[in-house]
Formats: structure tokens, sequence, C-alpha cells
């Protein structure tokens, strides 16, 4: 037996027990991308009407997603999470640490988290911790429903864990082969066109004041040569992701979003696969950023982020001071 399948099996027989138990709680991270909303999603409907995928919050292309399928995703109050009565167990997928999901959990009750981010986890609290390192958590899903339990692989199931792959992957710039195998098995039936799929998510419907918002930010963009890596950045009121993205579509070889709102600041980083290649690890450089100016951070190398109290430029500052003294690696 391969440790691949000895992991799913754990995994397997903890789920099942967790099914006798009663009511499930399949919790996604405060950030709710697609990775952790897919995932969610696609582990409740393979477990059936005891498990109910629930968080704080959604993002725009997982509430289109969410549309077209069959996934149900209940929003919650981070501070006053209502908990069933009879919660048997409660599972937390893509969050390196509690302190990621934004909400406390009931004491007692047991706990298994699915993740895929390197570095900083901690989930010392949980009974199970399932940690693969791969680049999204929704790759884990799959293998562990497509070698458990086939039968629930529905459209809705791959789409859900499709988008997942995707958007974790930045659209395959930073896959391997573990991912490409994975997202070539959830497109091999007829029912899903990859090609429409992916239309359909980069349709993003933007409104009057998001444009706004992010015309703004882009007119507001910065070139900097942060040491030997070419740096663009901003700062932005909303849309983070899609001013990052636009960003590295222009050159850069590492892109800045700044987020400044509600006494909270948030760095949104993206690079190129070749930064990547010769030594750029975002992920990182989040984490070490939280170290020095507590919040929290993490990601992957080619795309990360951090939030916390300190000022935007004391962040931004320290972000471009840690990219500034990294050597580039010969690829």
């Amino acid at each position: 037996m391969s440790q691949q399948t000895s992991d799913l099996s754990v995994l397997h027989q903890w789920l099942q027990s967790a099914v006798d138990r009663g009511p499930i709680a399949i919790v996604s991270h405060k950030n709710g991308d697609m990775d952790t909303i897919g995932s969610a999603c696609a582990l409740s409907h393979a477990l059936g009407d005891s498990a109910r995928a629930c968080g704080l919050y959604s993002s725009s292309i997982a509430k289109r997603i969410l549309e077209t399928t069959e996934g149900e995703f209940h929003l919650m109050d981070g501070n006053r999470p209502l908990w069933p009565r009879t919660l048997g167990s409660i599972v937390v997928v893509d969050a390196a640490s509690p302190s990621q999901v934004g909400m406390s959990f009931p004491a007692g009750v047991p706990i298994c988290a699915i993740d895929h981010h390197t570095g900083g986890a901690d989930w010392s609290s949980a009974d199970l911790h399932f940690h693969w390192d791969c680049h999204s958590t929704a790759e884990m899903v799959f293998s562990y429903l497509d070698e458990f339990r086939p039968a629930s692989i529905d459209e809705s199931v791959r789409r859900l864990l499709l988008a997942g792959v995707i958007t974790d992957t930045g659209r395959f710039r930073h896959a391997d082969s573990r991912s490409l195998a994975a997202a070539s098995k959830m497109v091999e039936h007829d029912d899903l066109d990859y090609h429409s799929f992916v239309e359909e998510m980069e349709s993003n419907e933007l409104n009057h004041s998001q444009k706004v918002a992010i015309s703004k930010a882009l007119s507001r963009v910065e070139a900097i040569d942060a040491g030997e890596w070419f740096l663009l950045h901003t700062r932005a009121g909303t849309n983070e992701g899609v001013v990052a993205r636009t960003l590295m579509s222009a050159g850069a070889d590492v892109a800045l979003v700044v987020r400044r709102a509600k006494d909270e600041t948030r760095l949104v980083a993206r690079a190129s696969r070749k930064a990547v290649s010769e030594g750029c690890n975002l992920g990182e450089m989040m984490e070490s950023l939280a170290l020095r100016l507590d919040g929290e951070g993490g990601g992957h190398p080619g795309a990360a982020g951090w939030s916390g109290e300190a000022p935007a430029i004391t962040a931004r500052s320290g972000f471009i001071a840690d990219l500034s003294g990294l050597r580039r690696e010969s690829s």
C-alpha cells in the first residue's frame, strides 16, 4: 500500500466515524476562495445529509460556481457562530491553522483538518491533520472521493473541485503532474466542457464601483527594481486578486497589492512561474512577515498574502525589503 493510499484510508476511517457521530460541519477558511469553498461543498455533498459546508465568506468566483452547481454553502456570523446542539464533528478544509477560520469552535467536538499549505501549519488541536504537499486542497478531496466515494463524483462535484484546482494553481501556471492528472480526470466526462467552463469562470462581471476602484488602483501603480526582481505594486480598495493578475500580465516578476480597511492591512502578492523557479517563494516571505509584524501570512510560492494591524506602509516596506534581499537562483 502506498503512503498516499494509507493516508486516504486513515481519512476515510475518520470520516466514516464522523458520519456515525451525527451532524458534520465542513468549514472553509475566512477568505472564502474557490479552493476552500469548492472543497467544502464537494466533501459535504459526498458525505450526505449529515454534512453541511459553511464559513464566513464566499468570494465572487465561488458564488458564480455555486450558482451553476448543486453546491450549498451556508454563511455564518463569526462573532456568534450557531452550531447544532448535536454537532458530532468538524472538518476544516484549506486552512493552515484555526486562526484562519475566523471563528471559535465548540469545545469537545472532534476536528479533522485537511490542508495542503507548507510552513506555518498549526493543527495541534485537531484529532486528525491530513496534509499533503500539493497545490490545492481540491486535489486532496478529489483523490479521497475517487478512492473511497467514486459514486459521489457527479458533474457538480467535478465543477467545484476543478475550479479549486484552476484557481489555486494560478490557472495551471504553478501546477505539477499531480494537479494536471487530477484536473484531467475531472474533465474526462462529456458533461463538463473544459473550454466553456473556463470562460464561465473568467466572466467576472464587476459592478461600476468595482470597475472604478480597480481603475484607480491601476492608475497608482509604481514600478520598482527590488534588488534583482522587477516589482509592480499599488493600493486597491477591492478586488486585489484581479489587480494583481493584471500587474503580472504587464510583465512583473512580482506583483504586490496593498489594501487598508477597518483597521486591517492586507497584502496580496503574485509571482511569475519564472520568478518562482529562480527562488522567489511568496508563501515563505509572507510567513516571515507575520513573524515580525504579527498577523497572519502564508500561501504558495507563486501566490500568497498577509493580513494584520500593522500600518500599510510598514507592511509594504517590509515585503519590499525582503524581496530586495532575495538573490535570484540560476534556473
